[in-house]
């Protein structure tokens, strides 16, 4: 009897161990489609618990489908199998085991045909399991249990009907990726197996895309805590090495069926892994690399080529430590590495180079005289461009080791008086671009006589074609100029022949002024830097980066040669010269058009480093007298008087003035390349030139005085603070309504004062802190192209505040967010709006720091209870700005405070409201999923929330209910309230998002921010009180935004008052509140001239 049961014993453990294949399906035709009776006469006779348990939950199950009038076929036991592994789960593990081992035997006897198993009751099925293998009970089951459920789990997978509805494979995928991971062998086997198939047949349904994207989802969750694990020592995180190795050997698996655009980022990813050192994922890197290496073709990954080959060849160094079988599979993998390369040229350059730099030597230059010769006849023959450049690059290299001298000796640039032709010059734009380290003597010595013999000949030329190419080639010989000019080592005993040289090319040679100004500036820089030995190294990576492959070990014998002590000579050099040069550059730059001289303030820049403060001061006053600019502050004296007519010009003298505005222009663009150099008594002046300027109103230059102020303001902080109120004063004088550079100007002024005062954190500059703010408030609400210029201005605010201490309390970067806050509370609607629109610019920034900023989020939420339309839309592209930066697991904190804020809005079509709502819901439900999302839906949106996971499904969309009940009865009146809604938005179109507003119920007050005044609603009475943020501020400025009666401001925060009204003829007059807005800037702009004079 008990050999008898052996059998049956031996098939049983064949269909739950996972090491054997699987069972043949069951004789069902035997047994009239009964499951339970082709089981029970499979196993009846086994004695086994784990049998006994099967047979019983068969026919339990068996009983359940007969009272329910339901087929014993393997389809229908198949969820109640399911159903009752749910309730099982880790409370009853035998019960368990037998369910799973009961799955496992049904799937395969279940035809793959929709009429046997429908897909949309597979993927209810697939998901339960999914769902249960994701379980904290799942890990507490043994594992042969959650083998079994993998396995059923991807037997369901292929009844899905991927192409119609891929949500419907996400999960069951995603649960089969994670347990392909699983520290359990046997489980993760079993799932590498199911995923491997499942990819197969996912691509072969035209879902290939979707699977690498999944894959790299994957891939991209475990590749951060691997490379981490890299720099760790392995005896330190045992568990994280078998986690890194098990996602390397799932990725061999699924390699086959990725997209191209997927394997080059697995690739480019895994290649960094490889380390000279053995580690225990040496093996899983270079089975991957070799996996991927088979499937990809060499255009895609010849970047990551060149920087893998050096990476073998140091892990191919001998070391007793390192096992053999590495080795032999580095070597495989160089191998396939070579033969990629096969045709390629460009890289073979590097990679020759890189496998034998092990027993290569220094080269030498008389090793290198015959291969340049070779090289330079082949140059000459080849017409391909590939080849061409990687000659140029061989060529290059031995520029940089040989110099140009020994190069030119070998290739000499020649020239034939006699036919006016020039050999080599192919060589030119080479020594052009790999000139480093050379002396500038050579050039006097070489180049100069040359070029000067070709530019004779040209003039000279009397066919037109002979006479184009010769100053072709002249131009070309000159232009050598800079790069003798990089980073020179020998500076002290030839640059009095070199200043004379720079001279006359400035002087007479115009034409030649940009290899002039070039050859300054590579002077000025390259002599600092090589005095600076901590730069060396960005040096040669500037060097690297001349060469489309890696090159090893570069080096340049003449910076060896340089020592710092010579380097800091030349400085000293350069700066002796410097005056004169900086003289003779500036007048060019006078007299030059507005493109040369942004050439030309490069190399001012430098020299005005080199030269000091004195000497520019005293450049400085001689043009000022030159161009007969002295009376700037003459008038500025007498500005008190003028006040009144301000606007007006005097006609005869119009020419002058034209004259003086454009001499005055041309100054200011030289204030804002000295500025940088200028101590504190040049400061003085340059300020004091361009303040007179703007309050003289010298509007054609405004635009130019600011943006030399901003020079100042940003290049120097302390002297900022310290003139803090004058500068003030000076910028809130400035009428910038019509001229974008004007406004981009002040903007820009605005940046940096607040920068510097919000680093301060001083308490005497926080008042003129909001002012600022205030007035990047303001233009948030005025026309597009000025609100781009000011959430420029914000973001450039937000990254120079962004330091590695962010997240503390009391950072930079929080206190401009509580400051912003603080106008959440202000009575002006259009106030309010604009500050959640900043906000919601900050956030789109850095979207995880503002859950660092206390009372952020329920600060604004609280908003969407406002009364004004504008500062509901505000609120609304606050909360959508959110759900879009924020990661899923941050925004399951906060879900139920977003749904309680804005589900009140899903039922007003108005404003767009409910289509806003439902944007913000498909999001939250996309990146949290429906359930999490239902759990806190209160029960009167629930129907409202299963309408908008209907609609992503392809349904309906919960939308269009909304905007066909807005188009009928409210159609005319949409359109005239068209403009009015642009005109009150916040202009968050640049992050996806708008803003308008609404006003503050009963209640509203408990929610403001922290040291908000009083909370009102934004009646009349309460826009005429005292904005909030200003309390306390005794300074004489006036905020643009202050409202005030006539500035147009409407209590709902929609149209002003009286626009496009209509009189009595019926017609719309849009001319009624100009004179309330001429009266209001006018008064602004003559307040701060007063008080500057004063």
């Amino acid at each position: 009897m008990k050999r008898k049961q052996k059998p049956a014993a031996a098939d049983a453990a064949a269909e739950v161990d996972a090491d054997e294949p699987s069972q043949a399906p069951l004789p069902l035709e035997a047994f009239s489609g009964d499951v339970c009776a082709a089981l029970t006469a499979r196993y009846g006779r086994s004695t086994a618990p784990q049998h006994r348990h099967l047979l019983a939950s068969a026919a339990a199950i068996r009983s359940i489908l007969v009272d329910d009038g339901l087929p014993v076929t393997p389809a229908s036991y198949l969820p109640a199998a399911i159903s009752a592994l749910q309730a099982a789960g880790s409370a009853d593990p035998a019960a368990a085991s037998a369910l799973a081992s009961l799955l496992v035997i049904l799937l395969p006897n279940i035809p793959s045909s929709p009429s046997s198993l429908p897909p949309a009751s597979a993927s209810e099925s697939a998901s339960a399991l999914a769902v249960f293998l994701s379980s904290p009970d799942a890990s507490q089951l043994p594992t042969g249990t959650v083998r079994s459920v993998v396995k059923s789990l991807g037997h369901l997978a292929f009844h899905v009907d991927a192409a119609a509805d891929w949500g419907s494979v996400a999960s069951p995928l995603e649960a089969l990726l994670a347990a392909s991971v699983d520290q359990r062998a046997k489980v993760r086997r079993c799932a590498q197996e199911s995923v491997e198939k499942l990819f197969a047949h996912l691509k072969q349904c035209g879902c290939g895309k979707k699977v690498s994207n999944a894959a790299i989802g994957m891939f991209d969750k475990h590749i951060a805590s691997v490379k981490n694990h890299v720099n760790l020592n392995s005896d330190a995180s045992e568990g994280k090495e078998m986690e890194a190795a098990n996602m390397l050997s799932a990725m061999v698996v699924v390699v086959p069926y990725l997209s191209k655009k997927a394997m080059k980022t697995v690739f480019s990813e895994v290649y960094q892994l490889l380390t000279p050192c053995f580690s225990p994922l040496t093996r899983h890197v270079l089975k991957l690399m070799e996996t991927l290496l088979d499937h990809l073709k060499a255009e895609n990954v010849e970047s990551d080529l060149v920087n893998l080959i050096p990476l073998l060849l140091a892990y191919l160094y001998y070391d007793e430590k390192k096992p053999d079988d590495t080795i032999v599979a580095a070597l495989k993998l160089m191998k396939n590495c070579l033969a990629k390369l096969v045709g390629r040229p460009n890289l073979w350059m590097e990679v020759l180079p890189s496998a034998f730099e092990a027993v290569s030597g220094e080269s030498s230059y008389a090793f290198m005289k015959n291969i340049i010769l070779t090289l330079s006849q082949i140059a000459g023959k080849t017409d391909k461009e590939s080849e061409r450049k990687n000659v140029e690059e061989c060529i290059g290299a031995a520029v940089i080791a040989l110099g140009p001298d020994k190069i030119l000796s070998l290739i000499p640039i020649g020239f034939d008086e006699d036919r006016l032709t020039c050999s080599n010059t192919w060589l030119l734009p080479i020594l052009d671009k790999y000139i480093y380290g050379a002396s500038p003597q050579q050039f006097l010595e070489r180049i100069v006589p040359l070029a000067e013999s070709v530019q004779q000949a040209s003039n000279m030329a009397k066919s037109a074609r002979k006479c184009e190419d010769l100053k072709s080639c002249s131009n070309q010989l000159w232009n050598l100029l800079p790069a003798f000019c990089r980073y020179p080592v020998d500076i002290c005993q030839n640059f009095g022949s070199l200043s004379k040289l720079l001279l006359e090319m400035l002087k007479c040679h115009k034409y030649l002024y940009k290899s002039a100004v070039k050859a300054l500036q590579q002077l000025v820089d390259g002599t600092r830097r090589l005095s600076s030995r901590e730069q060396n190294r960005e040096i040669y990576v500037e060097l690297s980066t001349l060469f489309s492959s890696k090159i090893i070990n570069l080096s340049c014998p003449s910076f060896e040669r340089c020592s710092k002590k010579d380097a800091r000579k030349n400085m000293k050099v350069l700066a002796s010269h410097s005056v004169d040069l900086l003289s003779t550059v500036t007048d060019y730059f006078l007299d030059s058009s507005p493109e040369k001289r942004s050439h030309l303030k490069d190399a001012l820049r430098c020299l005005a480093q080199l030269s000091g403060s004195t000497n520019i001061c005293n450049l400085f006053l001689s043009l000022v007298k030159r161009f007969g600019l002295e009376d700037t502050q003459s008038e500025q004296e007498n500005i008190e008087c003028q006040t009144n007519e301000v606007d007006k010009k005097d006609e005869e003298g119009t020419d002058v003035d034209e004259e003086k505005n454009k001499k005055r222009s041309l100054v200011m663009e030289l204030i804002s390349t000295f500025a940088e150099a200028a101590d504190e008594d040049l400061l003085d002046l340059l300020f004091g030139f361009v303040k007179s300027s703007l309050l003289n109103n010298k509007q054609p230059c405004e635009g130019k005085a600011l943006f030399a102020l901003s020079i100042i303001l940003k290049e120097h902080n302390e002297y900022s603070l310290a003139r803090l109120d004058e500068i003030m004063m000076l910028l809130h004088g400035i009428k910038a309504d019509l001229d974008n550079e004007v406004l981009e100007g002040q903007l820009l002024c605005y940046q940096y004062l607040l920068v510097h005062m919000i680093k301060a954190n001083e308490e005497n500059t926080s008042k003129k802190a909001f002012l600022i703010l205030n007035e990047l408030i303001v233009v948030l609400k005025s026309k597009k192209e000025s609100r781009r210029l000011a959430y420029n201005v914000l973001l450039a605010i937000s990254n120079s505040l962004r330091s590695s201490e962010s997240n503390s309390e009391d950072s930079d970067l929080q206190r401009l967010f509580t400051m912003v806050m603080g106008y959440l509370s202000s009575p002006a609607p259009h106030i309010v709006s604009g500050a959640i629109a900043a906000l919601s610019l900050l956030i789109y920034n850095d979207a995880n720091f503002c859950l660092e900023v206390p009372n952020l989020i329920p600060s604004v939420l609280v908003l969407l209870k406002h009364k004004a339309i504008e500062v509901i839309k505000a609120s609304l592209g606050f909360v959508k700005v959110l759900v879009t930066s924020l990661h899923s697991e941050k925004l399951l904190e906060l879900q139920a405070d977003i749904m309680s804020g804005i589900l009140p809005w899903s039922s007003v079509t108005k404003h767009h409201f409910k289509g806003k709502v439902v944007l913000i819901m498909e999001i939250l439900i996309r990146k949290c999923g429906f359930d999490a999302i239902d759990l806190v839906t209160p029960e009167k949106y629930k129907a409202f929330v299963r309408s908008v996971e209907e609609g992503r499904k392809g349904n309906h969309n919960p939308a269009d209910g909304a905007e066909s009940e807005a188009q009928q009865p409210t159609q005319h009146a949409a359109k005239r309230r068209k403009r009015s809604d642009s005109d009150v938005g916040t202009g968050q179109e640049g992050i996806h998002t708008r803003a308008p507003s609404r006003s503050l119920p009963a209640g509203k007050k408990e929610f403001f921010v922290k040291g908000a005044r009083n909370a009102r609603s934004p009646g009349v009475k309460s826009q005429r009180s005292k904005p909030s943020g200003r309390n306390g501020d005794r300074t004489n400025f006036k905020s643009k935004s202050e409202p005030r009666p006539g500035n147009g401001q409407n209590t709902k925060g929609d149209k002003p008052q009286g626009f496009n009204k209509r009189n009595r003829t019926g017609k719309f007059d849009k001319t009624q509140n100009r004179g309330g807005k001429a009266s209001d800037r006018s008064s602004r702009f003559k307040k701060p001239r007063t008080a500057a004079t004063t």
